[in-house]
């Protein structure tokens, strides 16, 4: 007789057990209202529609002994986890059964997988199969950062369905337009920056050339108003080799901070 408080291992009857699971030469002593909680179809072989009704026994024909047994666990309340042993044909048993509760407790499971990008693949896969949209926004999220070339050559590329290949094209494109984003952002403001440095330059080199040519009025600093600091140094660089290259270095940073986004 099991022990109460003890781990259920279901052979023998046990703490109010009133149905019997047969499976391969397997029989599981269980309890009609704990799996109808867990699932409708097992409630609807226990009481409506199925020659079970009024049976306590119920055949499941075509599954594994030990694979059930590990179902029981999971959802009994025992110490029994979601496993990467167990997770993949629990979720095929959860689906079965229609047993969103378990499904859930697989979901939370895989969620806390650690995953590369092309890992995401699978488990996107799987998270659209037995329908684990959390799961499966998570992975979209991580499999963005996979190039169409990488995607491609994913052996599960094929199974991706439309609507969620659809997804994860959005929200690659968004990431990338983010980037890009940024980039312009970046550029513009290093732009900014060079031509403030080459105005600035300008200026100091043109009051300079003034200063040099008008000592008189050196102690004023300052150019007459409305000068064209620019133009004053022109007109110095055709009689200076120095000033020249000064100025030719000048018109090559204009090209730069003057280059208009395409």
């Amino acid at each position: 007789m099991q022990k109460k408080g003890s781990e259920p291992d279901f052979e023998e009857p046990w703490h109010m057990s009133d149905a019997v699971l047969n499976v391969e030469d397997k029989r599981f002593h269980v309890h009609k209202a704990t799996l109808s909680m867990w699932s409708p179809v097992f409630e609807k072989m226990f009481t409506a529609g199925y020659p079970e009704k009024n049976n306590d026994e119920v055949s499941l024909p075509g599954k594994k002994a030990s694979e059930i047994k590990e179902m029981l666990l999971v959802i009994y309340p025992t110490s029994k986890a979601v496993t990467e042993e167990n997770c993949y044909y629990l979720l095929s048993l959860a689906k079965e059964y229609h047993m969103e509760q378990l499904t859930e407790r697989c979901e939370q499971y895989l969620s806390q997988r650690e995953k590369t990008p092309f890992q995401a693949i699978d488990f996107l896969v799987i998270a659209h199969s037995y329908k684990m949209s959390e799961l499966e926004r998570q992975c979209v999220e991580i499999a963005k950062h996979m190039s169409l070339s990488e995607l491609r050559k994913h052996e599960k590329y094929s199974k991706i369905e439309p609507e969620v290949g659809r997804h994860l094209v959005e929200r690659r494109t968004e990431m990338l337009e983010m980037k890009v984003n940024g980039l312009e952002q970046k550029g513009n403001s290093m732009r900014k920056e060079i031509k403030d440095a080459c105005e600035s330059a300008i200026k100091d080199l043109a009051k300079s050339i003034y200063n040099k040519k008008y000592p008189d009025r050196a102690r004023h600093s300052i150019l007459p108003s409305g000068s064209n600091y620019l133009k004053v140094v022109e007109e110095a660089a055709r009689e200076s080799g120095e000033i020249n290259v000064i100025l030719n270095l000048h018109q090559r940073l204009r090209k730069v901070y003057e280059l208009q986004h395409i």
